[in-house]
């Protein structure tokens, strides 16, 4: 059985990610910082031998081991990385402060590189790493700044794990979508 770890699993995109490889066969860790959000993923996917969640900031130092951790102690293996987690509300360039900055680049551009960089040394040929990047990242948005600029560093991301990896064939990819009705987006 193969194992996908999805963060921001508890709503939006990454809820439906979950839902659709759980669908797919495949077992999921589902990672967020919200329990209660969380407790929806569980309520949709009631498998237990198939479901395993964590509530954990993954921009904390301890986050991409413990969530790595999980997925061994329980499934033995992964084999794809869905680093979907993300905050909205962006603000302009001249309107963001260093906090905010910070704290956009901690949670999407940070925290995915520290998971995969833990998550590879772990994967076979065949496994994947998906980022969930933006149309921000591909052709700007107005109010974007942090947001943007960590959704395109994402994008960079990607491209450079597809080039290092992708012999020993594991693939990496980026999906932008544009606006999607999610909760954080309402």
């Amino acid at each position: 059985m193969q194992v996908a770890i999805i963060t921001g699993a508890g709503s939006g995109i990454g809820l439906a990610t979950a839902k659709a490889l759980y669908g797919m066969g495949m077992a999921i860790v589902g990672v967020g910082r919200d329990p209660g959000k969380l407790a929806t993923l569980g309520r949709e996917i009631d498998d237990p031998g198939r479901l395993a969640t964590l509530s954990v900031d993954i921009a904390t130092d301890e986050a991409p081991q413990a969530i790595v951790n999980l997925a061994l102690a329980r499934f033995g293996r992964i084999d794809f990385l869905i680093n979907n987690a993300g905050i909205g509300k962006p603000k302009p360039l001249h309107e963001t402060d260093d906090a905010t900055l910070d704290h956009f680049l901690g949670i999407m551009l940070r925290a995915p590189f520290r998971l995969a960089r833990d998550v590879i040394v772990h994967m076979q040929p065949g496994s994947a790493i998906i980022n969930v990047t933006s149309t921000y990242a591909v052709v700007g948005g107005r109010r974007g700044g942090a947001y943007s600029a960590a959704k395109g560093g994402l994008t960079a991301l990607t491209l450079h794990i597809a080039c290092d990896y992708g012999a020993q064939g594991i693939r990496a990819n980026c999906v932008a979508p544009g606006v999607t009705l999610t909760d954080m987006v309402r």
